[in-house]
């Protein structure tokens, strides 16, 4: 379990992963040292999975973003491998979960604009033989709130 020391060096470095190690240290209350080997831990142990430059779509011209559910010929497990691996391949596809209900996937794809999606939707993930029997997609008109952050604070504290 994590102490608050631990959560607190979370957050912060969910709001800023190029804060020195100095100032996360002052911040959180520790000498350099402890607080680097804090940091180390939650590493290690996989909790901090990986440290990421965010870029803005938009800016870049990638302005449309996209939820395609879709449901498949078969619901087997080669059906279901067979698709995954296939959608690893797509830089458009930003996020895939394997969802229960109506569909078996839920796509977020970022596209530049609707033609590119279009192009991306007909040429690529429903080309030749592809394992799509059904799909439908939602255009996102306005993205109201995206963030990376965990609740840290609703994690369990051990005691100290």
């Amino acid at each position: 379990m994590l102490d608050r020391i631990d959560r607190k060096i979370l957050a912060i470095l969910q709001q800023d992963a190029r804060i020195t190690n100095l100032e996360l240290a002052e911040r959180v209350g520790l000498s350099p040292a402890p607080c680097l080997r804090r940091v180390r831990a939650l590493e290690e142990s996989g909790i901090i999975r990986q440290y990421a430059a965010l870029l803005d779509p938009a800016r870049i011209g990638m302005g449309l973003y996209v939820i395609v559910e879709l449901r498949l010929k078969e619901q087997t497990r080669e059906f279901f491998e067979r698709f995954e691996k296939r959608v690893l391949k797509f830089p458009e596809v930003t996020e895939c979960f394997l969802i229960a209900g109506e569909w078996d996937y839920s796509l977020r794809v970022i596209a530049a604009d609707l033609a590119s999606y279009q192009s991306f939707l007909l040429d690529r993930l429903m080309f030749g033989d592809s394992d799509v029997a059904s799909f439908r997609t939602t255009v996102i008109m306005k993205k109201v709130k995206s963030t990376t952050s965990l609740d840290v604070q609703a994690i369990q504290v051990k005691a100290s």
